[in-house]
């Protein structure tokens, strides 16, 4: 593919009347690893399968973006009440808990019809994101209402996260329990060895005010200094920040009250609210190139842009203005067009691939992907 040339392909568009699709969270794999370096893509849609139940569709591209393919649904196999909100996935880079490296991990939100609870539940495949067996619930809360007021008293458990950190899987979560100590909504981990069994809640950020709400915590893993880095956005401040934060080792982000730093352009550009972040280090470069992304960015004139922003040197010092591959103008006032992106690198370094969900001209929303030239 000529580096100057820049591809679009809407992957899913919702019927009429229907749910609209969002949360399109695009997973690059290994190059060198079993499935070659295969894009896969999961959103969360409302079609009911064939048991009348939620599931996630999950798609593949192995030609780095250009042409797509459904190759499975994960359907609700353990609880029996349908998989609605927030998938994610996640290639193992060792083997765990009985599971060879390469292994697709997914990991989602199930909750019944009347929203009555919220479960974050565990799949895995073994044959590049075709068949799926269930593993665990990692954690279960409350009905999946949401409330940033300070007077909330929902206590439902959102948008998990995975990485394999030290030899055990680590899933970070928000959780909103913590009201009794003061925490509208707080950012935990739970870990596991054997991808069924898991430990206690680990309090990662959370601010004692019920004002400052931090949620939708994405990390990286490690880069080549050994730090592991997240995003993660602030309801409550005025414009939905996004806020970088990082650790030493992916498991102690103390102090848990501090929410990390707002991201800015040298030019003034903020990010506002559903971040994600990525890193790759480019073959013969010197430092990791990181990559963040949020549903909107606002100049320092207040303007909207279609771009994300890019540091060159591990996450230290200036960021930069990057353009999306996707052409979107995405409205403040519209907060589902764009939410929950993904913006990532290729394993070369010279091509930017994105998956957004944008507004389309029946006033539906469509699942897109972009590449364009890094």
């Amino acid at each position: 593919m000529p580096e100057t040339t820049m591809t679009e392909t809407t992957i899913f568009s919702a019927p009429t009347g229907a749910r609209e699709p969002n949360y399109p969270r695009l997973t690059p794999t290994d190059p060198a690893g079993p499935h070659a370096g295969a894009l896969l893509l999961i959103f969360d849609y409302g079609l009911p399968d064939e048991a009348g139940l939620l599931a996630f569709p999950v798609y593949r591209s192995d030609d780095g973006g250009m042409s797509w393919r459904q190759v499975s649904r994960i359907r609700d196999t353990a609880l029996g009440v349908g998989h609605r909100f927030q998938p994610t996935l996640y290639e193992l880079p060792a083997a765990l808990g009985g599971f060879p490296a390469g292994t697709i991990l997914a990991a989602g939100n199930a909750i019944p019809e009347d929203l009555s609870r919220t479960h974050l539940v565990l799949y895995a495949s073994t044959d590049g994101a075709h068949t799926w067996e269930f593993l665990s619930v990692i954690d279960s809360g409350g009905p999946a209402v949401y409330d940033s007021g300070p007077d909330s008293t929902t206590s439902a458990v959102w948008e998990p996260e995975l990485e394999l950190i030290d030899g055990a899987l680590v899933c970070f979560y928000s959780d909103e329990r913590y009201k009794d100590r003061g925490m509208l909504q707080v950012l935990v981990h739970r870990s596991s060895a054997d991808l069924r069994h898991w430990g206690e809640p680990v309090l990662d950020v959370g601010v004692p005010d019920r004002f400052t709400r931090p949620g939708m915590l994405v990390t990286t893993p490690a880069l080549p200094d050994g730090r592991v880095l997240g995003v993660l956005e602030l309801v409550g401040p005025p414009g939905v920040p996004v806020h970088l934060v990082s650790s030493p080792d992916g498991r102690d982000w103390t102090p848990t009250a501090d929410v990390g730093t707002p991201l800015e352009s040298v030019t003034g550009t903020r990010l506002s609210g559903t971040p994600n972040i990525a890193w790759t280090r480019p073959p013969g470069a010197d430092h990791a190139t990181v990559l963040v992304t949020g549903r909107i960015a606002v100049a320092a004139d207040g303007s909207i842009r279609n771009v994300g922003l890019v540091n060159r040197t591990d996450g230290h010092g200036e960021w930069h203005e990057v353009p999306l591959p996707v052409a979107a103008t995405v409205a403040p006032d519209d907060p589902n067009s764009g939410y929950s992106q993904t913006l990532v690198l290729s394993p070369d370094g010279r091509r930017l691939i994105q998956s957004t969900s944008r507004r389309n001209a029946a006033g539906g929303l469509d699942i897109v992907v972009g590449t364009a030239p890094f």
